[in-house]
């Protein structure tokens, strides 16, 4: 008779987990090291004015982005327009409905954290500067910076 039987279902060794919990960490370390965040791109061509006195501001504000500029791609036209949140606005009540959204969301913080950046491209027209500030005015956003490269 033999010792080895086919009938016999043997259990394999039990697999250990013990190092599973370094796997998962390493990978998730790796990952939130190499991982970068993306910033929102304009689709309109900006070419930054210069200025003598530039100041930086403290990062920890809430900044929301109004691009203005002529567009990247021919089929947006020709003429300047502007850009909030990756999608160019249609017409200037566009950026008022904007602004009701936003006081909406950031209403504990609207006058003292919350600043609106023109990133402005140096040959914009003043018209479309002007009618996005009115918007501001309605809305009672007044803290308007200004984005330029720093020159002499």
């Amino acid at each position: 008779m033999s010792k080895f039987s086919k009938n016999k279902k043997r259990k394999g060794p039990a697999i250990s987990t013990a190092s599973l919990p370094d796997i998962v960490f390493m990978l998730l370390f790796f990952f939130m090291v190499t991982s970068v965040s993306k910033e929102k791109e304009s689709t309109l061509k900006i070419e930054k004015p210069t200025a003598s006195a530039v100041t930086k501001l403290d990062k920890t504000k809430t900044i929301f982005n109004y691009f203005i500029g002529k567009p990247k791609s021919k089929k947006y036209g020709e003429n300047y327009r502007v850009q909030l949140d990756d999608a160019l606005v249609p017409n200037m009540s566009a950026v008022g409905t904007y602004l009701k959204q936003k006081r909406e969301q950031y209403k504990d913080v609207w006058n003292s954290e919350v600043y609106n950046n023109f990133k402005v491209d140096g040959g914009a027209e003043i018209r479309t500067v002007k009618g996005v500030q009115d918007e501001l005015r309605e809305q009672d956003a007044l803290k308007v910076i200004y984005s330029v490269k720093e020159g002499k």
